[in-house]
This record gives C-alpha cells, structure tokens and sequence, in this order.
C-alpha cells in the first residue's frame, strides 16, 4: 500500500476535505468539483493519485439516468480517513485567531 500523495497542494486538501465532510457517503466528481470550487482536470487528477495510493475507492453508477453519462462515486477508505486526517492537521493553515479570541486571551496590544 502506498503512503500517500507525493505532492500536497491546496487543491489536495481541499478534495481531501470534501470526502471527510461527507462522512461515510460517496462523492461523484461534479459534487466534489461544486464543494472545492476546483475544475475538473485539477479535481480528477487528484482522486486518479488518490485511488492509486488507496485512500479512495471509486465506482461506477449502475444505472445512469437516460441521456446522461455514468457517474463515477469516491470514497475514502478507512485508511484514507485516517491519513487524511493526520495530512490535513499537520499541513492545513490554522486560521488566525480573531480579536474575540485575542481579546478572551488577552492578546491584544493598545
């Protein structure tokens, strides 16, 4: 089994967020695209490394609604909630403390 991602990139996390946020659902790629905010060359390339590292298990939709293309659903392994977990904690910005919290802790200067 593959460790991971070789490159962590924004865009990655962002993907990786998306399937955590879905809990134990799946995600089709537009789903995933409409979360991110991502286009889809950006958005496929990252879960065709995902599922090449096994963090991610895909699958094509049975029965496709007439007239439309299969979807494809992805979701994260168990091993892939785990990893993604750690990636994202040790690599996602923590965001700045807001003057609520500065001023709750006393971190504000004059």
């Amino acid at each position: 089994m593959s460790d991971g991602p070789a490159r962590i990139t924004g865009p990655l996390l962002a993907v990786l967020n998306a399937l955590l946020d879905a809990d134990d659902n799946e995600l089709h790629g537009w789903a995933i695209m409409k979360a991110t905010g991502k286009g889809g060359p950006t958005v496929y390339k990252i879960l065709e490394r995902l599922n090449e590292s096994k963090w991610v298990t895909s699958r094509w939709e049975d029965d496709a609604e007439p007239g439309k293309p299969r979807r494809r659903y992805y979701k994260l392994t168990p091993h892939g909630v785990s990893s993604a977990r750690a990636l994202i904690a040790t690599r996602q910005p923590k965001p700045a403390p807001t003057v609520r919290t500065r001023l709750a802790f006393g971190w504000c200067q004059a």
